[in-house]
């Protein structure tokens, strides 16, 4: 590995680690051995390494849905024993969603879901759920789950089991919404809980 993508490996991991608010490039050359001003000759300045690390983020993405086609067979647990591999892109999407407030974090964060959702998981998660929702209410659906996963995961406490009770209690806190509303059984009138409803 040259020394430009160690720097964008090791960034990847520190954004995970620590946001970008906090990522450090001092930090990433004392851990990893690499000569601090090499930076400069690679990046013109942080937004710019950022910048190279949601690139990153984003061939990563591609890779998990790939993975996703061809190993995902249900939405739970597959879909989770999936993200488990990915432990880095997963720490990274959860800083994404923590700035959210940057228009450019929010704009990564949607665009990767929604990736993921058309690739595969979408259709996985309307099979298993049994959803009678057309294809644009389901999406919405999917996305206050996300949304709300997300905002419930500590990626200092990472298991399997966790991540897929998480969204399995989820899911039925969102399926009773619907259900009290009637929202399930009637296409016209489909009332999503929205993320704040959730938390």
């Amino acid at each position: 590995m040259d020394t430009r993508d160690l720097w964008v490996e090791k960034g990847y991991e520190h954004f995970g680690l620590y946001g970008p608010d906090k990522l450090s490039i001092k930090l990433i050359a004392q851990e990893h051995g690499i000569a601090r001003t090499s930076f400069n000759y690679y990046f013109s300045n942080k937004e710019e390494f950022c910048d190279e690390l949601i690139e990153k983020h984003y061939d990563l993405i591609h890779q998990f849905c790939d993975g996703g086609k061809l190993h995902c067979k249900k939405y739970l647990p597959d879909l989770h024993v999936l993200i488990f591999t990915f432990p880095n892109g997963l720490k990274f999407q959860k800083q994404l969603f923590n700035h959210r407030h940057n228009d450019k974090y929010n704009e990564v964060f949607v665009k990767c879901n929604e990736m993921v959702e058309k690739k595969f998981a979408l259709r996985l998660f309307m099979d298993y759920y049994k959803l009678p929702l057309a294809v644009k209410e389901a999406a919405l659906l999917h996305a206050s789950l996300t949304d709300t996963w997300y905002s419930r995961l500590d990626i200092n406490d990472l298991t399997l089991e966790k991540l897929t009770n998480a969204a399995e209690e989820i899911m039925q806190t969102i399926l009773a919404l619907m259900e009290k509303s009637g929202s399930l059984n009637s296409f016209s009138k489909v009332s999503i809980p929205t993320f704040h409803d959730l938390t």
